[in-house]
C-alpha cells in the first residue's frame, strides 16, 4: 500500500512516517505530543534528534520490523519507548512507539522477585549448612537427635544468617565452641575464618593486648606493633570463650566495640573501625555475676541479644549410645584398631552415670576404652572425675553402687589399675608411681597389667619408659 494512502492520524499509538534517511514525513497527534513537536516543526526532523539513538542496527522489512527497546526521548525528563519500524512498499518507514515504562516497571518487579527467591534459597542453604556444620565436624558433641539437642540446633539455624550477637551458655565440656563454629559456618561471614579466644587462659595483664592489639612501646617487651584478635577478625566472627573471666577494663573496651564498632590498641589513641560479629560463651551464670557486680550490666545486655543454651549430656541421655559409637569408631580408626560392639554392661554404666564433664569426659572415657579394651566387646570403665571427689557432688556424679556391683573382679582390678596409672602419669616405678599408690611391687603390677590386657607404659608413651631397676 503506498504511503500516501496511509492515514496515520487514525492510529491510536504514537506513529511517525519516515523517509529512507529516518527523517519525519508525517506524525500523528500522539507522536507530536510525546516529542514536543507541532505539525509544522515535525517534517524533515531526523529521528536521531528526537530519540537517544545513533543508528538502527537491524534492517527492517514489512515481514520483519526492527525492534528497538527502551529508547529514551531527548525531552526532559526523557521517556523510554519501545519502537517498531517496518519498511513499506514505497521504501518509506512506519515507526510505531509504545511507552516502555510499564514494561520496565514490570521487569524491575520480576527482577526483585528473582532476587527475593535467590535470597530465600540462600537462607535455606545456610540452614542446611548449620546442620552440616553440626554433623560433619570432628568434635564429639555433634551427634544427637534428642529433643534438647534438636531445640539447640533450631536456635543455631535461626540466628546464624543474622548479624546478631550470640551468648552461648552451658557446662564445661558440653560443646560450646562447636556451637559457636556452627553459627559462624552458616553465616554470611563464613568465607573468613572464625577467630577464637579463651579469655580464661590469658593473663589479665595481656588480655587487652591480645584482644585489641598494641602499639610499639606500649609496654615492656612491645618492640613492634601487633594486631589484636578483633582486627584479625574484621569482616568475620570473634568467639570469646569464658567471657565471664574478662577484667573490668577489658569489659569496658569490649562494650565500646559492640556499641561503636571501634577499638583502640593498647598504647594508641587512634580509633580503628572493625566489622566483627561477636559470639561469647561461658559456663557461669552471667546474670548472677551482674548482681554480684562482677560483670558489667550494660555489657551483659549487649551480649545477651540471642542466647543459646547447650544441654548437658545427662539431659540428653538418648544421645549417649550414638555418641559412644561415633567416638569409638573415630578413635579406633586413628589407632588402627578394630571397631568392637559395645558391651551391654558397659552401656548400662554409661547411661547411669551423671557425666559432670559432659561430652569431653565421655570422649576421654571412650578413647581410653578403645586403647585398652582387648575385645571381643568394647568394655568401658568410668574413672572418677575430679568432681566426684567432692562430697557435695558425690551423690550426683559418682558411679552408682548398682553399677559397681555389676562389675567382675577383673574389671574392678582394671578400673583400679588404670586409675592409678592415669593419676601417676603412667609411671609404674617410683615413690609416687602407680605401684606405690596400689601398695604392690612394681613387677607384680606389670604382671597384673599383662594378665588384664593393660598395655605397659612404654606401649602408651615411648617417652615415659619405666627406669630399669638396679640389681
Amino acid at each position: 500500500m503506498p504511503s500516501a494512502e496511509i492515514t496515520i492520524q487514525s492510529l491510536p499509538l504514537p506513529t511517525l512516517m519516515l523517509d529512507a534517511d529516518l527523517r519525519i514525513l508525517a506524525a500523528n497527534d500522539p507522536a507530536l505530543a510525546i516529542l514536543s513537536l507541532t505539525a509544522n516543526s515535525a517534517p524533515s526532523r531526523p529521528l536521531v534528534e528526537l530519540f537517544d539513538i545513533a543508528e538502527i542496527a537491524i534492517e527492517p522489512t514489512a515481514e520483519s520490523p526492527a525492534h528497538l527497546r527502551s529508547i529514551p526521548t531527548r525531552t526532559h525528563p526523557p521517556t523510554p519507548f519501545d519502537i517498531a519500524i517496518a519498511r513499506l512498499e514505497d521504501n518509506s518507514l512506519l515507526a510505531i512507539f509504545l511507552d516502555a515504562s510499564p514494561r520496565t516497571t514490570l521487569e524491575a518487579e520480576v527482577r526483585k522477585l528473582h532476587d527475593q527467591i535467590a535470597e530465600l534459597r540462600k537462607s535455606t542453604s545456610r540452614l542446611t549448612e548449620v546442620s552440616s556444620a553440626l554433623t560433619s565436624a570432628e568434635p564429639p558433641s555433634i551427634v544427637g537427635s534428642s529433643a534438647p539437642f534438636l531445640h539447640m540446633l533450631d536456635q543455631v539455624a535461626r540466628v546464624a544468617p543474622t548479624e546478631a550477637t550470640v551468648l552461648i551458655q552451658g557446662e564445661t565440656g558440653s560443646g560450646k565452641e562447636l556451637v559457636a563454629r556452627a553459627v559462624h559456618a552458616a553465616s554470611p561471614r563464613a568465607r573468613r575464618a572464625i577467630i577464637a579466644v579463651n579469655c580464661a587462659s590469658l593473663p589479665e595483664s595481656l588480655i587487652e593486648s591480645e584482644l585489641f592489639g598494641h602499639e610499639r612501646g606500649a609496654f615492656t617487651g612491645a618492640d613492634q606493633r601487633r594486631l589484636g584478635k578483633f582486627e584479625l577478625a574484621d569482616n568475620s566472627t570473634v568467639f570469646l570463650d569464658e567471657i565471664a573471666e574478662l577484667s573490668p577494663q577489658a569489659q569496658a573496651k569490649l562494650l565500646r566495640v559492640l556499641q561503636e564498632g571501634t577499638i583502640q590498641r593498647v598504647g594508641g589513641t587512634e580509633d580503628i573501625a572493625v566489622d566483627v560479629r561477636v559470639i561469647a560463651a561461658t559456663h557461669r551464670d552471667l546474670a548472677q555475676r551482674v548482681q554480684k557486680r562482677l560483670f558489667r550490666e550494660d555489657l551483659f545486655y549487649r551480649l545477651n541479644v540471642f542466647r543459646i543454651d547447650v544441654p548437658a549430656l545427662r539431659d540428653r541421655r538418648e544421645d549417649i549410645r550414638p555418641l559412644v559409637e561415633y567416638l569409638h569408631e573415630k578413635h579406633a580408626r586413628r589407632m588402627a584398631k578394630p571397631v568392637l560392639p559395645i558391651a551391654d554392661r558397659s552401656m548400662r554404666r554409661l547411661l547411669a552415670y551423671q557425666w559432670p564433664g559432659n561430652v569431653r569426659e565421655l570422649e576421654n572415657t571412650v578413647e581410653r576404652a578403645t586403647l585398652l579394651s582387648p575385645g571381643p566387646e568394647l568394655e568401658i570403665e568410668i574413672l572418677p572425675s575430679p568432681a566426684t571427689t567432692s562430697a557435695a557432688n558425690r551423690s550426683q556424679t559418682s558411679v552408682p553402687r548398682d553399677v559397681l556391683l555389676d562389675l567382675t573382679l577383673d574389671q574392678l582390678q582394671r578400673l583400679q589399675i588404670v586409675h592409678a596409672l592415669e593419676t601417676s602419669t603412667y609411671k609404674v616405678f617410683g615413690p609416687s608411681a602407680a605401684a606405690a599408690k596400689l601398695d604392690i611391687n612394681p613387677r607384680t603390677l606389670l604382671s597384673r597389667m599383662d594378665k588384664l590386657g593393660i598395655p605397659r607404659p612404654r606401649e602408651l608413651k615411648a617417652s615415659q619408659r619405666p627406669p630399669r631397676p638396679s640389681d
